[in-house]
């Protein structure tokens, strides 16, 4: 079988597409929101049920699924998650009301809630680190991607062919990439399309890259390091989801946008997204390779991302509505920015055999913190209006960099949650 140089970057193109996909399946309820809630008499604190029900499956799921990837292996782990996701994002086409769609929503996050561990472990089985913040980077576009995709893709299939086929025809796309996943994916070492000059590539941090040994999951718990990134996750990840779940609704509500322009504008704050996760992985590499050590690397670029976040405050105030759009997209870039890194930083700190363990366990604080702050959002706009929502969004991501520059102790993450008689060997 022929060789194909770089092979490596293939893998990160099938991980830009799951992550595009998963982003689409999420992204219809939200595109078509507006329609929905009129017609079956949806109210906000409804609405926020039905996303809850999402966030509650993610959250519970996040940790089972990190540790299943680790255990079975990211190729058929991936496979499992997309198979499950595709059929339930599917299922959302025979909805009726909140409590149908909560329960379709539910099955969704369960499935989804493995595809960024699966994706972080894959790099890591396929990148040295000097390259996995860009490699991160560019799959994680895929989240912008998929936002971007599905505004205009929704709006138009929802218009032509009705609100059913929008999530009949988007979910059937993950099950044609789970076959390009089982035909393309396997260990680096064991894959017959990967050169030898390749390989030496991969395994150059083999000196100092983690333990071989299996990591003690309850192990995990006992540091400081995970749950540094734990807290920060309850603190930063809410409020892109705010921006995702909330948008199109709150240009219908408040600046009288219809689908036909929810389709034509409401895309440009998920590409400034996609900018900023690029912009994000290649950046904190990039200073790496300028001497920096590597995690200084990724806060410094994180908190550059947190500090661009404020510019979503504009939103909260009677502005004209291309200022209002252009802090929401400056937002939206900010946590590009931060995304990659906290992904990257998860595959720098921690040993391999462990990475899906601990993304799964920080989103398990993702989860949560998306739980309490949704429906909080859901409460708050009822009785108050988007001002304070907008504000909490630019405000407590300041927060969430600050908890995780206190908590992790840098340098030594690795070493902290490895077994004694494991590192006297």
């Amino acid at each position: 079988m022929n060789k194909i140089p770089n092979f490596r970057w293939v893998v990160v193109l099938m991980l830009f597409a799951a992550t595009a996909i998963s982003y689409v399946d999420r992204q219809v309820l939200t595109v078509l929101a507006p329609t929905l809630r009129d017609q079956l008499h949806i109210s906000n604190t409804g609405y926020a049920s039905i996303l809850t029900a999402f966030l509650f499956a993610y959250t519970l799921m996040q940790p089972v699924t990190g540790w299943l990837i680790d255990r079975i292996g990211t190729r058929l782990g991936f496979a499992i998650i997309m198979a499950w996701w595709s059929v339930a994002a599917s299922l959302h086409a025979l909805g009726t009301g909140v409590a149908s769609f909560a329960v379709y929503r539910f099955l969704l996050g369960a499935g989804e809630a493995g595809s960024w561990a699966a994706s972080v472990k894959a790099v890591s089985e396929w990148f040295p680190r000097k390259e996995r913040g860009l490699a991160t980077g560019l799959w994680s576009a895929g989240v912008s991607a998929g936002l971007v995709i599905s505004v205009p893709a929704v709006a138009w299939i929802y218009l032509t062919f009705g609100w059913r086929w929008a999530f009949m025809l988007t979910g059937l796309t993950g099950l044609v990439w789970l076959v390009a996943w089982l035909w393309l994916y396997q260990l680096p070492a064991q894959h017959p399309r990967v050169t030898e000059e390749e390989l030496r590539h991969i395994d150059e941090d083999a000196g100092t890259d983690e333990p071989v040994k299996r990591t003690p999951y309850l192990s995990l718990l006992r540091s400081r390091n995970v749950w540094a990134v734990i807290a920060a996750r309850v603190l930063a990840d809410p409020w892109v989801w705010f921006y995702y779940f909330w948008i199109p609704e709150y240009l219908t509500r408040s600046a009288g946008f219809t689908a036909a322009n929810i389709g034509k504008y409401a895309w440009i704050p998920f590409l400034a997204q996609g900018v900023g996760i690029v912009l994000g992985g290649a950046l904190s590499d990039w200073l790496c390779r300028r001497g920096r050590n590597v995690l200084t690397a990724r806060l410094n670029v994180m908190l550059s991302g947190m500090l661009l976040m404020t510019a979503g405050i504009t939103a909260a105030f009677e502005l004209d509505i291309v200022i209002i759009f252009a802090g929401i997209s400056t937002a939206m870039l900010g946590f590009g920015l931060w995304a990659p890194n906290m992904m990257s930083l998860c595959a720098d700190a921690f040993p391999r055999d462990a990475v899906g363990s601990v993304v799964g366990l920080s989103g398990v604080g993702a989860g949560v913190g998306g739980m309490v702050f949704t429906m909080a959002t859901g409460w708050a706009l009822d009785h108050y209006g988007y001002a304070p929502v907008f504000v909490a969004a630019g405000v407590i991501p300041l927060l969430a960099f600050g908890v995780l520059f206190t908590l992790l102790e840098r340098g030594k993450a690795t070493a902290e949650i490895v077994p004694r008689t494991d590192m006297a060997r």
